[in-house]
């Protein structure tokens, strides 16, 4: 196992493109790390500077204390696996995983030891004597983590691993990578485009925008806890509602308002929000927050006015597509709401869960909460 970590990295294109900026991150000694984002975000890019197919343009990456910026790929101690498992396809899958080990000079005992003990893992010892070519996208991407599970080595890199497979091979395969992490108990970095990936798998997950970090924290400070408009629009499915407004002075205190409706702010937020006054704002609730059980039980609960565009059910809940009249928004109700289209509701709002975002930073307006 092995901490990695990040000073002042900074990754620079031919042409003046800067992939990532400023990259300061501590990766724990066995962790799980995810690194997510739009395309683009430079995560990837990250990912690659630490095993050394991307050079660093400044700053430093150090593997248990090692600074790595001049270590070759192949003395780093690390294995990574691919988005496209880069098989060998005249290989066996027992020759595909015992590779490595051979370029090494291993001894074939204990090539052969680890292979199979590296399948029982994984559950593909009776796939040992296939090719690739007879092997399903599951099947395959298990070869590529076995692969890189018998050099044991000190962290392993996962870049997108499981975007080739269907939707069920995915989260079979989410669970398998989860069940491996405990196993091995090693320091795991995974690059992903989908959040719902980087929520379920990490220990912590780095939200990563143009090539800077936006936020790092656990699964559930970031779900609870945005730092700014991106990263509570990017985590969540369906993504958090956001309506423009202002803060106005009503009735002695404060209250975002829209053009639809108003929200009266909570006595112990206004101190916070009073700098706002007269000021465009952005307010935000996520879909679980708007006509929840929890909110139509509150009789001083505030609504947002809105006519019921689409209904769509999804099994174990019902997504509604709302529209105030100048804003869009989805509100996750129970399964067996009956809302019908075109009818005009009057959605309760959690408030407690609710934030506030600074219209021309984006970042989240700190308030006290209980």
């Amino acid at each position: 196992m092995a901490s990695v970590v990040f000073k002042d990295v900074c990754k620079v294109y031919p042409g003046g493109v800067e992939a990532v900026t400023d990259f300061n991150l501590e990766v724990r000694d066995g962790e799980f790390l995810v690194l997510v984002g739009p395309s683009g975000c430079g995560k990837s890019t990250a990912l690659r500077m630490i095993a050394g197919l991307e050079e660093i343009t400044r700053g430093t990456i150090a593997i248990e204390d090692r600074v790595v910026n001049d270590v070759l790929p192949k003395d780093r101690d690390i294995a990574m696996v691919f988005q496209n498992y880069a098989l060998y396809p005249h290989m066996t899958v027992y020759d595909n995983m015992a590779f490595g080990l051979k370029l090494r000079k291993f001894k074939k005992a204990e090539i052969d030891q680890r292979v199979r003990e590296a399948a029982g893992i994984l559950g593909i010892g009776e796939l040992l004597d296939r090719r690739p070519k007879a092997l399903s996208g599951g099947q395959r991407q298990r070869v590529a983590v076995g692969r890189a599970i018998v050099r044991k080595p000190k962290a392993f890199l996962f870049d997108e691993p499981l975007s080739n497979l269907d939707a069920k091979m995915r989260v079979q395969m989410r669970v398998e990578i989860s069940r491996l992490h405990s196993q091995l108990n090693t320091t795991m970095i995974y690059v992903t485009h989908d959040q719902v990936e980087a929520m379920t798998m990490g220990d912590r997950i780095v939200v990563m925008k143009d090539g800077f970090i936006q936020q790092v924290a656990e699964p559930s400070v970031l779900y609870d806890f945005p730092a700014n408009r991106f990263v509570a629009g990017f985590i969540g499915t369906p993504p958090m509602n956001f309506f423009e407004g202002k803060i106005v002075a009503a009735a002695g205190g404060l209250c975002f308002s829209e053009e639809s409706f108003n929200v009266p702010v909570p006595r112990e937020w206004q101190e916070a929000l009073r700098p706002y006054e007269g000021r465009e704002i952005t307010f935000g609730v996520r879909p679980e927050d708007l006509g929840s059980a929890l909110a139509r039980g509150r009789p001083d609960a505030p609504a947002i006015p809105a006519t019921v565009e689409v209904v769509e059910p999804m099994g174990s809940e019902t997504y509604l597509y709302l529209n105030t009249g100048h804003h869009t928004f989805i509100a996750r109700v129970d399964a067996h709401d009956a809302s019908a289209v075109g009818e005009r509701q009057e959605l309760p709002l959690d408030l407690d869960k609710a934030h506030f975002f600074d219209r021309e930073t984006e970042a989240v307006v700190e308030l006290p909460r209980g």
